[in-house]
């Protein structure tokens, strides 16, 4: 690929997320998915130097306070009038209706999620390994991730306001005591062809690494990790981005 490559990883075990940078580090080993989790420290893997999109901010304002009634008035002459207190009827405003955030979520077609999946199982295949299974519910929090990086948040594991790793697959309704994230993006053309290129180029990158730097091809060939999700969608720049979720 001609177009700058960048990539991320992440794993889990049991409950806490360590990001990689130059080493391959595993933390609590013993732990269950419901504990509590550390946000991890970014450390980065990059090929070429970064332009973060800034991260969007905290649009909700505080709601304005009422306006106080204004005084009663009385005339110079008379005694004043006793004073009548009426109730204004309530006023009722329909809330305006908020689409699901899953309709935000771009799907990534089956074709190019076949082709992703069985250019991963290959590589898994050459090393011994079984293949991977995909799993629709680790798909859906993938794609959320994905959605996310895309809208503003850049390469990370955790948004602002996201929760972590295993906490966001938990939700999805996915089980595991283990667990790891690959991520990265690259550009490519819009064509169906095209996306799947640039996604299994992602791929190969990662598979090609050395240690100690392979924390993405560690997490492709786990000989513990059965199930994965997938995201791959090509935003409106020309760039297509992957996340890569694994459980075991």
């Amino acid at each position: 690929m001609s177009a700058a490559v960048r990539l991320r990883y992440t794993m889990v075990a049991g409950a806490t997320a360590v990001v990689i940078g130059t080493g391959f580090t595993v933390i609590g080993l013993s732990r269950h998915a419901s504990a509590t989790e550390t946000r991890p420290t970014a450390a980065e893997q990059t090929t070429a130097a970064p332009v973060a999109a800034p991260v969007a901010g905290d649009s909700s304002q505080p709601a304005a306070s009422e306006p106080a009634a204004p005084a009663p008035t009385s005339s110079p002459t008379k005694a004043p009038a006793p004073r009548k207190t009426t109730t204004a009827p309530k006023k009722t405003t329909k809330p305006a209706t908020k689409p699901p955030a899953t309709s935000t979520v771009p799907k990534t077609g089956d074709a190019v999620l076949d082709a992703v999946l069985a250019h991963i199982n290959a590589a898994r295949a050459d090393a011994g390994l079984s293949a991977l299974t995909l799993d629709a519910n680790l798909s859906k929090a993938s794609a959320k991730h994905n959605q996310l990086m895309i809208g503003g948040c850049g390469l990370e594991h955790q948004c602002a306001g996201e929760s972590s790793l295993g906490k966001r697959f938990t939700a999805e309704g996915v089980e595991w005591t283990s667990a790891g994230e690959n991520i990265g993006f690259g550009s490519s053309g819009s064509s169906e062809a095209q996306i799947i290129k640039a996604a299994n180029g992602l791929t190969d990158s990662m598979l090609a690494e050395v240690p100690p730097n392979d924390g993405h091809r560690k997490n492709l060939l786990n000989t513990g990790f059965k199930r994965i999700g997938l995201s791959i969608v090509r935003d409106a720049k020309g760039i297509t981005w992957m996340t890569q979720d694994f459980v075991n």
